[in-house]
């Protein structure tokens, strides 16, 4: 059987209900209100409250589209409203600011509005959030503190006193952080004074056992009513180790930048592409440019297009290539002779990215080195043209020359015989007439002329010519076989 229930029964409920009950007309003006909700917002009657329209409520007004939009809305709010100028305010303000959890709805004849008084469980919630707060403050690995503009610390975590060397929180909250770097901290309130708040304030402090540390801060200032700062809120970490690792890196880079300005050598780092990315004025000079910033305006390639995608072929295979020569031409288009070292950079993907090269110029050594070439295949198509012997000796009796005659009268090929010792190649040479005059000649540093028969040819005879030279002797000898027939 269902129950009924009648206007009294709602009436009953109504009145009787924890829960605060307000009715609003359609327009929003008040038209009833139970004990409850009397007693929640602090007013006697309903009579004291009956002119008060609900969109009045700030909270109210600013929900009104969802409410209209949704049909229901909840949402907490203070209960601490001021009397509008004609006093057709929301609910009375009392004693104490309430917390008010808010329930609205749409109904036939307006609004249905349910209230209760949630301050106490509100009260609560800051409770709990500070206990968060210190835990969170106590255990933070950054040194938190908070000081005033003066420096005098008024509140420290235990990792802020380790940090300045204190050995807790009660020694630290004695000290001034002002002490530290007196000057740092002066231009850190100038500067909070007028930015609010400092992120990665980078100093170096003196701890009070006077070692040295460097430490970075991120500070926000504390301010009054009349914007005039009164305490600075800090957290800082030491970065020491950091710091110490840095000044040395730089340090570093400072001498190899200095190394690398001064090198004779020409530095350079390029992209596969051959665009210069970096130089030394010796780079610069080489390829005939005044400075450095005109060198990178230019492209390495340009000094011989054939020759560096040659290079960068091969770094990809052999990662670095060492004593690279190649005749490359200056900006100024003047030919040049270069050796070079160089080496590939890659990525992780084993890309090469950039070429690393030493260069150094190497063409007044490459046309003395022609020079010479040309010289000795100059004398060497002399010597092989003519009809008489010839060969050359060290001053360790190895053969360095021996042209095609000399090498028939030898009996063999001419390149067998360079590098040889005479005396172990030709061991009948020894204590012969021919030991005799020319160990004279490498003594005594004189011409020696002799005859005598040849030692492989019965029958022979040969006129010799000794000569000294810086490398040892040079010995010409000419076949006389058909005068010493006639004289005899």
């Amino acid at each position: 059987m269902k129950l009924k229930l009648t206007y009294d029964n709602f009436k009953e409920i109504f009145d009787k209900s924890p829960i605060g009950i307000l009715f609003y007309n359609k327009e929003g003006n008040l038209v009833d209100v139970n004990s409850s909700a009397l007693k929640i917002t602090g007013t006697s009657s309903l009579k004291d409250c009956a002119k008060l329209n609900l969109f009045n409520n700030f909270y109210v007004a600013s929900k009104k589209e969802e409410l209209l939009k949704k049909g229901l809305i909840k949402f907490q709010a203070p209960l601490n409203f001021q009397n509008s100028e004609d006093n057709h305010s929301e609910i009375p303000k009392k004693s104490k600011t309430a917390f008010i959890g808010w329930t609205i709805a749409v109904i036939n004849a307006g609004y249905l509005v349910q209230i209760q008084d949630i301050t106490e469980s509100k009260n609560e919630e800051p409770l709990k959030s500070e206990d968060k707060y210190r835990r969170w403050f106590e255990d933070d690995l950054t040194g938190d503190f908070i000081a005033t503009t003066s420096g005098q610390i008024l509140e420290c975590n235990p990792a802020f006193a380790e940090i300045y060397g204190f050995d807790n929180c009660e020694k630290a909250v004695k000290s001034n952080i002002c002490n530290f770097n007196r000057y740092d901290w002066v231009n850190l309130i100038a500067a909070l004074k007028k930015e609010y708040k400092l992120y990665d304030h980078q100093s170096w402090h003196k701890r009070p056992d006077g070692r040295q540390i460097h430490v970075v801060a991120n500070v926000v200032g504390i301010f009054d009513d009349s914007d005039k700062l009164v305490q600075v809120k800090g957290y800082v970490f030491d970065d020491t180790k950091r710091k110490q690792a840095e000044d040395s890196l730089k340090e570093s880079e400072e001498k190899y930048r200095l190394l690398f300005d001064e090198d004779l050598t020409g530095d350079f780092i390029a992209t596969p592409e051959g665009e210069i990315l970096e130089c030394n004025p010796a780079f610069a000079e080489i390829y005939g440019f005044d400075d450095c910033d005109m060198a990178l305006e230019w492209n390495i390639l340009e000094s011989n297009p054939f020759d560096w995608p040659y290079m960068v072929t091969r770094l990809k295979k052999e990662r670095k290539i060492l004593g690279y020569q190649s005749w490359q031409r200056r900006s100024d288009g003047m030919r040049i002779h270069v050796v070079a070292n160089v080496v590939g950079i890659f990525d992780d993907s084993d890309e090469l990215v950039q070429v690393k090269g030493y260069v150094f110029d190497d063409t007044e050594r490459k046309h003395a080195e022609e020079s010479l070439t040309n010289s000795k295949r100059q004398i060497t198509e002399i010597l092989d043209s003519i009809q008489d012997n010839f060969m050359a000796l060290n001053h360790y009796w190895n053969f360095i020359y021996v042209n095609k005659c000399a090498a028939e009268y030898f009996g063999v090929e001419a390149d067998d015989l360079m590098g040889q010792n005479l005396w172990e190649r030709f061991p009948e040479l020894v204590r012969t007439r021919y030991d005799e005059m020319f160990r004279r000649t490498m003594e005594t540093n004189e011409i020696q002329r002799f005859e005598a028969p040849s030692i492989h040819r019965t029958g022979q005879w040969f006129d010799f010519s000794v000569y000294p030279s810086n490398d040892g002797i040079s010995v010409y000898w000419i076949d006389i076989t058909e005068r010493k027939k006639l004289e005899k």
